[in-house]
This record gives C-alpha cells, sequence and structure tokens, in this order.
C-alpha cells in the first residue's frame, strides 16, 4: 500500500485549519455583531430578543418576582412583604436618589406608595405635571390644576373651590335664624399653632369643640364654608333689625 505523500497531508491540515477558521470568523461574527438571544414560538416568530445594546423584547407578559398572569397586562411584578415593588435609581455610589413605586411594606400591603428619598440624607419633592396638564383624584377628566370627583378643584389662580352645585347635594333646606345664631355664640375662636410647624401661629377653632352644625363626621376637621354659612345668616337677620329699627327712628324723626 503507497503511504501518503507529505504535501497531500500538508494539504489536508491546511484544509481543515481553513474550515475551523471560517467557521470561527462567522460565529464571532453573528455573537458580536447581532442580537445575543432570540426566543421564538412555533410559527417562527421572535418573541423574546436580547441585543447587542443591552434591550430587551418582549412580545408578551413579562411576570417578574414569582407573579402570575393577570389579564392582559404587559408586566406583572410580583411583590414580597419586604421590599418596595419598583424602584427607579441616579445610581449613585453613594446615597442614591431614588423613587419607589409599590405597596408598603408588610404582609398586609394596605396601601400604596408613591415617594422619592435621596437614601440616607432627606425626603425629596415629588413634582406632578410640571409642565402642563392637570391632575385628577377620582375623576378621568379633571378640566382644572388638581380636581376632586367630588367636583371641588384648586383653580388656577390657586384658590380652593368647594364642590357646590346643586347636582351634588341633597337633603337642602333652609338655615333658621336661631340655628345659626346659637351656632355663632358656641363658637370659641382660638389662636394655635400646628404641631408640624410649631413656629407659625394661626386662629381659627378646635374641630372637637364646636357645634355639631359645622362639625365634620369624625370632628377632626371643618369646612370654612359651614362657618360663612352661619355668619351669612346671623348678618342677614341683623340687616333686617337694623333696616327695621332705622324705620322706627325714620318715623320718631317725623313727629
Amino acid at each position: 500500500m503507497e503511504k501518503p505523500r507529505l504535501s497531500n497531508l500538508v494539504h489536508i491540515k491546511f484544509v481543515k485549519i481553513l474550515f475551523v477558521l471560517t467557521i470561527c470568523f462567522n460565529m464571532a461574527g453573528t455573537a458580536l455583531g447581532e442580537d445575543r438571544l432570540i426566543v421564538k414560538n412555533s410559527s417562527g416568530t421572535s418573541t423574546f430578543k436580547v441585543e447587542d445594546i443591552g434591550r430587551v423584547t418582549c412580545t408578551s407578559g413579562m411576570l417578574v418576582n414569582g407573579a402570575s398572569e393577570w389579564g392582559s397586562a404587559p408586566f406583572v411584578l410580583g411583590q414580597d412583604a419586604g421590599n418596595r415593588g419598583v424602584v427607579i435609581t441616579d445610581k449613585a455610589a453613594s446615597n442614591p436618589k431614588n423613587i419607589y413605586f409599590g405597596w408598603n411594606t408588610g404582609a398586609s400591603h394596605d396601601y400604596a406608595e408613591i415617594f422619592a428619598v435621596q437614601e440616607s440624607v432627606a425626603w425629596m419633592n415629588l413634582v406632578l405635571a410640571p409642565n402642563g396638564g392637570y391632575v385628577g383624584i377620582g375623576t378621568k377628566s379633571p378640566v382644572q390644576p388638581l380636581q376632586m370627583g367630588s367636583g371641588a378643584y384648586v383653580s388656577s389662580g390657586g384658590v380652593w373651590t368647594n364642590a357646590s352645585s346643586r347636582a351634588y347635594k341633597q337633603n337642602i333646606k333652609s338655615l333658621t335664624g336661631d340655628e345659626a345664631a346659637e351656632t355663632l355664640t358656641a363658637l370659641q375662636p382660638v389662636q394655635f399653632s400646628y404641631n408640624v410647624n410649631p413656629k407659625e401661629s394661626h386662629v381659627g377653632f378646635i374641630a372637637e369643640d364646636v357645634p355639631d352644625l359645622v362639625a365634620s363626621a369624625d370632628r377632626k376637621g371643618m369646612s370654612a364654608m359651614d362657618v360663612v354659612a352661619v355668619l351669612t345668616k346671623v348678618v342677614q337677620d341683623q340687616q333686617k333689625t337694623i333696616a327695621e329699627l332705622s324705620r322706627k327712628v325714620a318715623v320718631l324723626e317725623q313727629k
């Protein structure tokens, strides 16, 4: 049997090396120049992709941290008792500034929280609609800078306006002069400072001490409009008395 020539062996080895290098170069081009990971469904359509720049694309819902399917929501995050849900951070090496979105920490998750803080430094301001637009609470179509579902709002001039339309009310009846006078007499104006700002003085009333006519259900707050209505009725009655006395004085002066 004839032995293979040296030139043939060299040629075969060279072809093998060239083949391996070709495969390596092709693989390297694919790995470095295109998306890192692509998941396709049975029809060949891409459903999940991690791009070379780090962007992640998901055509269906994304379930995170043990969350299960929830309707047609595109992103569902499960929150454990001790975490804060979603955190947006400025990635500072120390004392980062973070925005937190999620349920309160604890097993019961009684309420949702949105707040901003510079860790270990101070709470940060949270600004809504800084460049325009209105904020609605309990309404989908606010027409004032801040509007409540009850109809109350803060106007563009910064005035708090109570909801007062007849359409919002029931059990409407007139306030009698006696009720107004008794309430006004029982009101006890005081001077005070709020606990959160002891250096700033105010005048007003103590909610627990006011007459029932102007008291709130929980007796923790008051509506200024209630007191205005009482004062209006008292002044109206006083004006009637003054007018009647003026008439009598005019009659006496004519005698």
